[in-house]
């Protein structure tokens, strides 16, 4: 009977350290999870579990016979933590070799990339013209996640102190805890201003949030953010409007100005160029028209 004993002492360790690393809950979870489900597996099939004994044979088998049941990202996430595991027990010497080190990621499917078009950022942004605190509010998140291509959470829970509205940045923590400072511009800090004048007018505005509810001033939540985007892509006609759809846009619209793609991962908090490798693709072919218009050799003749 295959003791695991040893191995999941080595997943506690492994786990100190990604914490250490400053690694999201969501991420640690999901590693933790395939170490588990991978180690099941190997009790089940009586394979051996002590860690030095785990082959790159046992390892892509366990991945193949996911890749029948399971989605291709859930295949991809097993692989991470798989793969992230057995590069650190090789490294604190806990295993001879790295048996994952040959073992290539399950191919994930290529997605559309979502955007708003010019005419529906004009609307949602419209939807939201109005005196009140939501209004004004709303607007200016708005106007902030298509300035920056922000995540969600990185502006929904922005604090008040980290705004610098006359040097037009916003401080945030990102993924991993990693601070970068937002850069926006004067259509978006004017659209800042005119909430913060109503925010400052309130008796709860000593709060420490950026973003207040509308009814008792307690701050608001990516959720409520997210909700309130569905609602205001509701009434300007944009069904399941969300926040990666002014992400995706806000890269698009940097790639079509000459941006370029090491600015664009600064900007958008990306630590690999996978993504931003995937956004440029997914969008060239008409960028490389739009840049043919002029410039026809025969036109040109």
């Amino acid at each position: 009977m295959p003791n695991p004993t040893a191995l999941h002492a080595l997943i506690e360790s492994w786990t100190l350290t990604l914490e250490a690393e400053a690694k999201s809950p969501r991420t640690v979870g999901n590693y933790r999870d395939s170490l588990h489900l991978f180690v099941r597996w190997l009790i089940d099939g009586d394979h051996p579990t002590d860690p030095d004994r785990i082959t790159t044979e046992l390892l892509r088998t366990w991945l193949i016979e996911l890749k029948e049941t399971r989605s291709a990202s859930t295949s991809r996430t097993r692989w991470n933590g798989l793969r992230s595991f057995f590069a650190w027990a090789a490294e604190e010497g806990e295993i001879p070799a790295n048996p994952m080190a040959v073992v290539k990621a399950p191919a994930l499917p290529e997605k559309v990339v979502e955007f708003l078009s010019v005419d529906q950022l004009k609307a949602v942004i419209a939807a939201c013209d109005g005196p009140y605190l939501v209004d004004r509010r709303d607007q200016a998140i708005i106007l902030l996640y298509a300035d920056t291509g922000a995540r969600l959470s990185e502006i929904a829970v922005a604090k008040l102190e980290n705004l610098d509205l006359r040097g037009r940045t916003l401080l945030i923590t990102g993924k991993g805890n990693r601070e970068r400072v937002l850069p926006f511009g004067a259509r978006t800090a004017r659209a800042i201003d005119r909430y913060l004048r109503v925010r400052g007018r309130q008796s709860y505005a000593e709060g420490p949030w950026l973003w207040l509810s509308g009814k008792d001033g307690r701050a608001m939540t990516a959720n409520g953010v997210h909700q309130m985007l569905k609602r205001r892509g509701a009434q300007a006609g944009v069904p399941a409007l969300h926040a990666h759809m002014f992400r995706h846009g806000f890269a698009d619209a940097w790639l079509r100005a000459g941006g370029a793609e090491g600015d664009l991962m600064e900007l958008a908090g990306w630590r690999s160029r996978q993504m931003v490798t995937r956004y440029a693709a997914a969008t060239r072919a008409e960028r490389a028209r739009e840049a043919y218009k002029g410039r026809s050799p025969m036109d040109n003749l």
